[in-house]
């Protein structure tokens, strides 16, 4: 495999993983942080099955590298989840919280919700969403991903 498709999995790993995040708490309404350690898994995971045959298995500094750039997608994949949430939870969520202020339906307080929404920015709905534990999370997810490729025996698994 070429080493310039590498990379292209631990991108792909960190994507699918931010999607389904966002869609986990779309479909369940709780937020579940320990899904960054899935991120950090299939960054990692992704990017050591596109990278395992394309790179030498005993270059030490390459796997780090490596390990490195799994890492930076897998912060890349939460933002991504991130962002998601917020653009799929946060209108139904601000419906939510004015029928429940204000003592009306869903439908009624949909519109309302939805002029909030559009007088925020993202960012600063990511921020009001993100706690202190979600950093946390985040190292774990991105010292995981790093871990993964610098595993030799997972390298020798791939390469036979």
């Amino acid at each position: 495999m070429n080493t310039v498709i590498a990379p292209f999995g631990g991108l792909f790993g960190a994507v699918l993983g931010g999607v389904l995040w966002a869609k986990y708490f779309q479909w369940t309404g709780h937020t579940a942080d320990f899904i960054a350690i899935v991120i950090g898994v299939l960054s990692g995971v992704g990017i050591l099955l596109t990278s395992s045959r394309s790179l030498s298995q005993d270059t030490k500094t390459t796997w780090r590298l490596v390990g490195v750039g799994a890492a930076v997608f897998a912060i890349f994949g939460i933002f991504i989840g991130k962002y998601l949430d917020v653009q799929w939870n946060a209108v139904t969520q601000f419906a939510e919280q004015i029928s429940q202020e204000n003592n009306m339906s869903i439908q009624q307080a949909m519109p309302i919700a939805t002029t909030l929404f559009k007088g925020q920015s993202v960012w600063e709905l990511m921020q009001q969403r993100m706690r202190s534990i979600d950093l946390l999370y985040g190292a774990v997810a991105a010292a995981i991903a790093f871990c993964i490729p610098n595993i030799q025996r997972l390298r020798n698994l791939l390469d036979r």
